[in-house]
């Protein structure tokens, strides 16, 4: 009796240490993210994008790189969820980093994206990051631009990121909060 006591004694913890193991494993390897409430899930190719930009940005005679990392995902057939950041660096820098969002409101006023990018190297620009969700089924569609906060993108080796966000978008129009959540991990392809 006492044998078959801890013989389940053993197996328990043993199954309990496994499963518990197997549940942080995957939050940290997400491939889902939240738009307005609905999650979106990452195909199994071409999630996510690195888009190279060919115009660049100069502040006091420093040139930035341009770069828009798009982010696909789906739920179920016909709802697509697209989240894009538009983000500047130095030539030759690791997309790896924290992209402050600057508040400027269009091209013309640009001092809070120039002041961030002179302090921390790289940010990332609000009014042309964007996030839209259509639900081909019932026709319909969301759409904004300009989040808050920050953007962090983990470097796993290779082509292997991990993108985090968590914030608001403005919807294009009435300006409400379109609210976004992401930890995913996944390879980025370059294009």
């Amino acid at each position: 009796m006492k044998k078959n006591f801890l013989a389940s004694l053993f197996l328990t913890a043993f199954f309990g240490l496994v499963s518990c193991s197997s549940d942080g494993d995957s939050s940290q390897n997400s491939t889902t993210f939240k738009i307005n409430g609905v999650s979106y899930t990452l195909p199994p190719t071409q999630g996510i994008t690195y888009l190279a930009m060919s115009n660049t940005f100069e502040i006091d005679e420093i040139t930035y790189d341009r770069v828009s990392i798009i982010i696909n995902g789906f739920n179920g057939v016909t709802n697509v969820g697209v989240v894009t950041f538009d983000l500047f660096m130095l030539p030759g820098q690791s997309i790896a980093g924290d992209y402050q969002i600057s508040i400027d409101e269009n091209e013309d006023v640009t001092s809070d994206f120039e002041q961030i990018l002179l302090s921390q190297q790289r940010a990332c620009m609000g009014w042309t990051s964007g996030v839209s969700a259509s639900s081909m089924d019932i026709q319909n569609s969301i759409g904004g631009n300009a989040p808050t906060g920050t953007v962090k993108i983990i470097s796993n080796g290779g082509n292997n990121y991990t993108i985090q966000y968590n914030g608001n978008f403005k919807k294009l129009l009435d300006f409400t909060a379109i609210p976004v959540e992401m930890n995913i991990t996944g390879t980025i392809n370059i294009n």
